[in-house]
């Protein structure tokens, strides 16, 4: 096998480019050099032979008489044509061999640069083409280097290579070259593209492939290839926030009856989940239950520590008050705060972490306490609403509302109805008709629910636009101007 056949093979591996692409790059490379010695390159002919063993360059000339030779590039006298081939005749077209040798050696090198760009432009296409389709996916890495700024440069398949910024780099984690690391494809960036925070040391045309071992999508992969649950959507995972090599925090629901989200998610002896940590080099996780009460949710959030009630301080800015022993104060809270931090982000709440007593020293309204207090029962009933018994439904002159107004505790609707409504501070049937849809949608109500209060509304608009006639006792309805049954005709002021 020649040198070149090796050489194009080399290439058309190394490269990811086929044999044809690599043939016609070469071409390209000769035909550039030709072009710059003789000033053009239409003339000349490059073909390999079928081993791919040898390259044939020849420059095409036209015979024509002694006295009509003006062109040495394209054509070729009479006389000097019989030398090369007794036959010839005027009109002819003739090949002559070329030795690419003689080419002068600054039209070699500048052909050369225009097919290395060739060969580099070629291979960003498929660079590009190739690792976008793995974007959002974890891919395995090997460690090539790491240059002075922190930045690892990894080695992700095929000779191309990625790299793990320091932003992207766990605090934790340290690797040799060599090393095996998974890591997760963040994004794949075109050299037209701006450098959206890249980084030193790399050739702005390359494709830039940047990885990441801090993105909370990682981990989501990882719980993915472990636990067969999620992978098939029995499990579904609400939220992951993540502090990087300290605590990351999963909250999982089940779309399966029976199905223990959580017991499943961590496994048996919490197999499944170690397993995750060893591969984030011991980072913690936390796997949460998810609940639509955002309170037991928040409760929920603040594991390993053991709360015993939350309560809200002001829907309006998501502020509540976790109450925690003594001893669970700083578990709750956590190293630098990150408990509680990533609980804030999990939940989407303001969440405060106070002892019973602490609580009860904060700077709030009394009426705000003892609001919040009252959604909440102590002991074993932590969250859960207080019994009927003790229910206290406050008065249209308490709430500093019109008597016209129509109060829900006053209508025939559920208890548990009337509890939600004023939980979100809606009492009256006019405050909830006053509110937009997506106020409406931020309280939670079902449609069931939706379409009691409905029923309920439309009956009181039906009684008060009814009244007797005063003279015969028949009902009419409003804006009748007189009776049809006795007569009487009525005027409204």
């Amino acid at each position: 096998m020649s040198d070149m056949r090796d050489a194009i093979l080399q290439m058309s591996e190394e490269k990811h480019i086929s044999q044809e692409m690599v043939l016609e790059t070469i071409k390209e490379f000769v035909k550039a050099a030709y072009k710059r010695k003789f000033g053009t390159d239409e003339n000349v002919v490059i073909s390999f032979s079928d081993d791919l063993s040898s390259m044939n360059v020849s420059a095409k000339k036209i015979v024509v008489a002694e006295e009509n030779y003006y062109n040495e590039v394209t054509e070729i006298p009479l006389d000097e044509a019989h030398d090369l081939a007794d036959d010839v005749e005027i009109g002819d077209t003739l090949m002559i061999p070329l030795d690419p040798h003689t080419f002068d050696r600054g039209a070699v090198q500048s052909a050369k640069q225009r097919a290395q760009q060739s060969f580099k432009d070629i291979q960003n296409n498929y660079t590009y083409s190739e690792f976008k389709n793995k974007e959002g996916e974890v891919i395995q890495c090997y460690v090539n280097s790491q240059n002075q700024s922190g930045d690892y440069h990894m080695n992700v398949g095929g000779g191309v290579e990625g790299v793990l910024p320091v932003r992207n780099q766990s605090p934790r984690e340290n690797f040799t070259t060599g090393e095996s690391v998974k890591c997760y494809l963040e994004r794949v960036e075109n050299p037209s593209q701006n450098n959206r925070g890249g980084f030193r040391g790399r050739n702005k045309s390359d494709v830039r492939i940047i990885l990441s071992r801090t993105s909370p999508e990682l981990v989501r992969k990882f719980l993915e290839l472990q636990v067969p649950e999620i992978y098939d959507h029995q499990i579904e995972i609400v939220k992951i926030v993540r502090q990087a090599g300290i605590r990351t925090k999963v909250a999982v629901k089940s779309n399966a009856h029976d199905l223990d989200p959580v017991g499943a998610t961590v496994g048996l002896k919490g197999n499944r989940i170690q397993t995750i940590m060893t591969e984030l080099d011991g980072e913690k996780i936390d796997v949460i239950q998810y609940d639509e009460n955002p309170l037991v949710f928040i409760a929920n959030a603040l594991t390993p520590a053991t709360v015993t009630k939350v309560l809200p301080i002001d829907l309006s800015t998501k502020h509540a008050v976790a109450i925690v022993e003594e001893n669970q104060v700083g578990i709750a809270i956590g190293l630098s705060g990150v408990n509680v931090k990533l609980a804030n982000q999990l939940c989407d709440w303001l969440i405060e972490v106070k002892t019973q007593a602490q609580f009860e020293e904060m700077e709030i309204t009394q009426e705000a306490r003892e609001k919040a207090e009252a959604i909440f029962a102590s002991g074993d009933e932590a969250f859960m609403a207080p019994p009927e018994e003790e229910e206290h439904h406050l008065t249209a002159e308490e709430l500093g509302i019109s008597e016209d107004e129509t109060l829900f505790a006053d209508l025939n609707i559920s208890r548990e109805l009337v509890k939600k409504l004023e939980y979100h501070d809606v009492y009256t049937a006019e405050e909830f008709f006053d509110l937009t849809p997506e106020e409406v949608d931020a309280i939670g109500l079902t449609d069931e629910e939706k379409a009691e209060i409905a029923s309920v509304i439309d009956v009181e608009e039906e009684q008060e636009e009814q009244f007797e006639c005063p003279n015969c006792g028949t009902v009419l309805t409003a804006g009748t101007t007189h009776c049809p049954n006795c007569g009487v005709e009525f005027e409204f002021e």
